[in-house]
């Protein structure tokens, strides 16, 4: 009888820390490091997807709630009319940025090139 207590209370134990998803949920928010606004931002984090609208420069927008997100997510928004994008080579070799809250500070890398540059800040856990 004893035996099967044990074994039934060590299961239980067992359980809640299976239950808990170390991909996320992860809470991202963008920083616009400009000096343009930024208009109709878009972030894809192939663990969902979102339009956070538009980015004053030097201003953050409120988190948003991703099932998974890495470091490299497929951002879009437009300056003056003109699309900037950044699009992820892949996931495969990606780990996902876990359950907290993060900030992606959004820069242009090349604007020749129309291509965008983020920097993730850690900001706090969940």
């Amino acid at each position: 009888m004893r035996k099967i207590a044990l074994v039934s209370l060590l299961t239980l134990l067992m359980f809640p820390a299976c239950k808990e998803d170390p991909t996320g949920p992860t809470d991202i928010r963008i920083r616009n490091r400009t000096k343009s606004v930024f208009r109709n931002v878009y972030v894809n984090t192939s663990g969902g997807e979102y339009n956070y609208g538009d980015v004053q420069p030097g201003t953050e927008t409120p988190y948003h709630r991703f099932e998974v997100a890495y470091r490299q997510a497929l951002i879009t928004l437009e300056i003056d009319s003109v699309q900037y994008q950044l699009i992820p080579v892949d996931y495969t070799y990606e780990v996902p940025l876990g359950r907290g809250k993060y900030t992606y500070e959004l820069t242009i890398a090349d604007t020749a090139s129309r291509q965008l540059a983020v920097h993730v800040i850690a900001e706090a856990p969940l």
